[in-house]
């Protein structure tokens, strides 16, 4: 039996980056990682940053992706650079006050903004930061972690190429890349060492997932049916995975008589919507369509009677159904459907919501050549989006919906209608706001999406 857990193949990260940080010969490591081990890396890596990381090394992460061009992007890295020096309205996020406050600098730090910006520069003050730490009596490198862009169209290993011999002693380069699609694999020595480390851990993520799921599932309990009804909802999405023998038809009955053994409105209206996800990820559209319409009348009917459980489901359904519309090719289906949720959402002051229907309903008006109907609409997504909290506009698709805005507004608005836009932009997003934009790797290929994109609105309702 598999006892694996997320703590165990945790440690094995740490074990495995604890032996390649004793080889100093090393100036860019590359976590090769299965798909299903992609996040847990990334965390670990998330968490090597913080004041809990237990490497002798200090991490910095870029979040700026790679498109090609060394001059822009190496201009961007300096741009990205000089915000962790300007002051943050959050304390926690504010690195140079961290680093004042917690003694661990000699004097304030400065960056040199006259330099051009360029790798050599960053280079060298990252160097001048290096030496202005206080603790210098263990021998330590900066580590630079670029994540993984497994999207992108250009290959960040021409980048590594050119600037891996440049690398100050002090400093090292941090990366990952896909096991099954290799794209960084790199050759190279200097002084006769090798200038790179693979690093390949052999985890079990997705049997430590799940048996983490059956943990908060009570396995214990083979009684009680809600007990059931959580293992059972593993057992169909884990049913969705297998090509071969396929039982996600027979997983989807159990479940649903499960909730018919437990009787309440919100179990039902819960395994269809389950039901509806499984049949969508095996790419059975009618079966999808036909749960997601159940789903959809019970959860009118519940939010009807005020029934607490109903407008959440509700909403999840009109995300689905509107992809499987879209994917049908029914696309003004599709579009009143995000009408009806835009609508609802406002009712309820649901802002979030307000923001991602508008947000697609002028994808589609774009979509429809209607430039005019997708900038309003745009708009009043960012004007909902602009009531989050600033951490949430600045990590969500509100940073889609800003670039969509400025897309359009340059095609149908004159300069000084766009500056205000960015003036906005500047006050709801912060001062490098253009960076943020830069980093989500918006552009203006994204405003036409296919049917990966809707897929990705889907994620949402697994969580």
């Amino acid at each position: 039996m598999e006892t694996s857990s997320i703590a165990q193949e945790y440690y094995k990260l740490r074990d495995l980056w604890s032996a390649a940080e004793k080889n100093q010969s090393w100036k860019l490591a590359v976590w090769v990682a299965q798909y299903a081990d992609v996040e847990i890396i990334d965390k670990f890596m998330q968490i090597e940053q913080s004041p809990v990381g237990e490497a002798n090394d200090i991490f910095f992460r870029f979040e700026t992706e790679y498109n090609g061009n060394r001059e822009w992007f190496e201009e961007q890295l300096w741009n990205e650079f000089l915000t962790w020096f300007t002051p943050h309205p959050e304390k926690d996020k504010d690195l140079h006050r961290a680093l004042w406050e917690n003694n661990m600098i000699r004097e304030a730090f400065v960056p040199d903004t006259k330099l051009p910006p360029n790798i050599s520069s960053l280079f060298s003050e990252l160097e001048r930061l290096k030496i202005s730490i206080t603790d210098q009596t263990e021998h330590f490198y900066f580590s630079l972690y670029f994540p993984l862009s497994a999207h992108s169209k250009q290959n960040i290993a021409h980048w590594f190429q050119q600037v891996i011999e440049t690398v100050p002693n002090d400093l090292r380069l941090v990366t990952m890349d896909l096991a099954e699609e290799r794209r960084v694999e790199l050759q190279g020595k200097k002084n006769g060492e090798s200038l790179y480390h693979y690093l390949h851990p052999k985890l079990k993520m997705a049997e430590a997932i799940k048996n983490e799921m059956y943990k908060a599932s009570d396995s214990y309990n083979t009684v009680d049916p809600d007990a059931r009804f959580r293992k059972q909802v593993i057992v169909v999405m884990d049913s969705t995975t297998k090509k071969i023998q396929n039982r996600t038809d027979v997983e989807v009955k159990r479940l649903l008589n499960i909730t018919d053994e437990i009787g309440t409105v919100s179990s039902k209206i819960a395994g269809l919507l389950v039901a509806s996800q499984a049949y969508f990820a095996i790419q059975n559209a009618k079966k999808s369509e036909e749960y997601t319409d159940k789903a959809l009348e019970e959860s009118s009917k519940a939010m009807q009677e005020d029934d607490a459980t109903g407008y959440p489901v509700w909403k999840s359904c009109m995300l689905l159904k509107a992809a499987l519309l879209y994917g049908n090719k029914k696309t003004d289906a599709a579009l009143l459907i995000y009408e009806e949720l835009s609508d609802k959402a406002s009712e309820r002051q649901d802002v979030y919501y307000i923001m991602e229907a508008n947000r697609l309903i002028a994808h589609i008006y774009y979509e429809k050549n209607n430039v005019q109907k997708a900038f309003e609409n745009i708009l009043f997504s960012l004007a909902a989006g602009a009531y989050l909290d600033i951490s949430v506009r600045r990590q969500s698709t509100f940073l889609h919906a800003a670039f969509m805005a400025l897309y359009l507004g340059g095609q149908i608005k004159t300069p000084a209608e766009v500056n205000e836009i960015k003036l906005q932009l500047a006050d709801w997003l912060g001062d490098d706001w253009e960076i943020l934009l830069a980093q989500a790797g918006v552009d203006s290929a994204s405003l036409k999406m296919d049917q990966s994109v809707w897929k990705k609105q889907l994620s949402k309702l697994k969580n």
